[in-house]
């Protein structure tokens, strides 16, 4: 069995009070937790994947106006939040980031491939918006699992994971076992 940690959006602009989407404290509540989580990983070796948000001008949700410009290509805004950094610091070889530009990170990116090619039968996700990023993605994932990779085991860490709005949190937490079968712990 094969274990891998997908962190979702975790950016300073999603996570930091003054990104520019920021979840709000809720986002930084969750930096301790998600980073002794991402230690744990480190120690153990296993697979950690980076799911981030990479946007220009051009891409739908910042030129139709649905988001403010977030996640920009080359800004800081868009880099992973420095709590988690530097817990990744010399772990390089068991560390992937894929660039997203849509709301489910498996949408446009090697991540199910990546899945497939590392063997990996338990998948625990942490990131932001509980109700948006990290509830698309954990839909693709149970679409993955259904349909070519039914050993996949979906967690959820209620404590790794946030929203600026609070009951599509508490929504999506209630969601997950009940509609994607996924663990919450």
């Amino acid at each position: 069995m094969a274990r891998a940690l997908l962190l979702v959006d975790l950016s300073k602009d999603f996570v930091y009070l003054d990104g520019a989407l920021t979840c709000g404290a809720a986002g930084t509540n969750i930096i301790p937790y998600c980073r002794s989580l991402v230690q744990a990983f480190v120690t153990a070796g296993d697979l950690i994947i980076d799911a981030r948000d990479a946007h220009d001008a051009d891409d739908y949700e910042i030129a139709s106006g649905l988001f403010p410009p977030h996640n920009m290509i080359g800004t800081p805004g868009a880099d992973l939040i420095d709590e988690l950094q530097s817990e990744l610091s010399g772990s390089e070889s068991h560390y992937v980031y894929l660039a997203k530009k849509h709301y489910n990170a498996a949408y446009d990116t090697d991540l199910l491939k990546m899945i497939e090619h590392h063997k990996v039968t338990e998948l625990h996700v942490i990131g932001v918006c509980t109700d948006i990023c990290v509830r698309y993605t954990v839909s693709a994932l149970y679409d993955f699992k259904t349909a070519k990779w039914p050993d996949l085991r979906i967690v959820v860490h209620k404590d790794g994971v946030a929203s600026f709005n609070p009951v599509g949190h508490s929504d999506s937490l209630q969601h997950f076992p009940s509609v994607f079968g996924a663990e919450v712990v």
